[in-house]
């Protein structure tokens, strides 16, 4: 079986900004850094474990909210989420929910 499995991660820590921050060191990241989860799958978080949120802590209630929360090394990311067209960011959220 050759698959290629597409996780959509980098598995790295990045500071996601003051809004995400727990003030919790753990291991070498501290309190403003999150590993970057697989989205793969994400799609079918809620399927499986209705009114599951989204997040490392599961504050956000939706993919667009999870989007919307992020900031510091992600701040230009979520700024062109906010930015782009309503037809672009729902074809986005219908991918996301594809994984």
């Amino acid at each position: 079986m050759n698959q290629t499995i597409h996780a959509y991660t980098d598995l790295l820590l990045h500071d996601m900004g003051r809004e995400l921050a727990d003030d919790r060191p753990d291991f070498q990241a501290d309190g403003n850094e999150w590993r970057t989860p697989p989205l793969w799958g994400i799609g079918l978080a809620q399927t499986v474990l209705p009114y599951s949120g989204f997040l490392h802590d599961g504050r956000a209630r939706t993919l667009e909210e999870a989007i919307l929360w992020h900031g510091g090394e992600a701040e230009t990311s979520k700024e062109g989420f906010r930015t782009m067209s309503a037809e672009d960011r729902a074809a986005l959220i219908q991918f996301l929910r594809s994984l």
